[in-house]
């Protein structure tokens, strides 16, 4: 089921499945990438409960051995329309026997809020734990490159740091990182094919709040908010070029050579039966 809100300067469709948003329109002008499945099906996931890869798809917990997807499951499961208002959504998850049995074995509760604010969207994650549990989340919006006209080029788009930054790229080969060190020095990254046709554009300790893609071949953009986190990704799929870059705040990104067990991973945060964290993020469009 698709749910739709707005207010006057911009229209969000969301799905249930995933609550995973499907449209962002302003003046008639689509924002987000279309899922074209030629290149990549989806949209704007959400990650969690795990994200990056995990060797051979398994995580541990208390020596049993569970199946995790890459970036999670969250975004293959319908979520719950809580409430629904003319320019805000809510949308609940919670675990499932099956879950707990295959995947990750721990009760939660997930409630993601979207709420149209000025010319874009506030994206809130409010994750609740029913057990001790240890986790990761992300978001994943691809915005449309065709923004600044049909079949604007990647190299014509930057990234703009709120402030200048000296980051180390990592990127996954065959599940495990490699890094780049001073991949980004000053406030500026000049997106291309050559550096995302190696993987994602993946950047820890960013101390920006704001990110902001510009293009210069028009005035259209997006400006993502870090609120609390501090790893940041950019990406799209390699090698087919495809019309849209994907600006990730997330937690943290994990590779294959992280540790088995859940509750040892480096990347993992840590809530105790009871406690809830919120995460909140806006991404704005002009």
């Amino acid at each position: 089921m698709n749910v739709t809100i707005c207010n006057n300067e911009a229209t969000m469709t969301i799905s249930t499945l995933g609550a995973e948003p499907q449209s962002l329109v302003m003046d008639g002008r689509e924002y987000l990438w279309n899922g074209d499945r030629q290149y990549w099906f989806r949209r704007a996931p959400l990650l969690f409960p795990m994200i990056g890869p995990t060797l051979d798809d398994k995580i541990w917990h208390a020596g049993k051995e569970y199946a995790m997807p890459n970036n999670g499951f969250a975004r293959d499961m319908e979520f719950a329309l809580e409430s629904r208002e003319a320019d805000k959504a809510v949308f609940v998850l919670e675990d499932t026997e099956e879950t707990r049995r295959n995947n990750y074995p721990f009760g939660f509760v997930l409630r993601v809020t979207y709420t149209m604010v000025g010319a874009g969207y506030r994206a809130r994650a409010e994750i609740t734990a029913k057990d001790d549990l240890w986790y990761t989340f992300g978001w994943h919006p691809a915005f449309s490159l065709d923004i600044n006209g049909k079949g604007t080029e990647l190299e014509t788009y930057t990234l703009n740091f709120e402030q200048e930054e000296r980051l180390t790229r990592k990127y996954c080969v065959n599940g495990a990182f490699v890094f780049e060190k001073d991949f980004v020095v000053g406030d500026t990254l000049d997106l291309s094919r050559a550096e995302t046709d190696k993987g994602p554009i993946t950047l820890d300790d960013v101390r920006s709040e704001e990110i902001t893609l510009t293009s210069s071949s028009g005035e259209h953009g997006v400006t993502a908010t870090m609120g609390d986190m501090t790893t940041f990704t950019a990406w799209t799929c390699l090698g087919k070029k495809a019309q849209y870059i994907c600006l990730e705040p997330m937690v943290s990104f994990g590779d294959t050579k992280r540790e088995k067990e859940i509750s040892k991973m480096k990347e993992t945060k840590f809530l105790r039966k009871g406690e809830s964290v919120t995460y909140e993020n806006e991404f704005r469009i002009f």
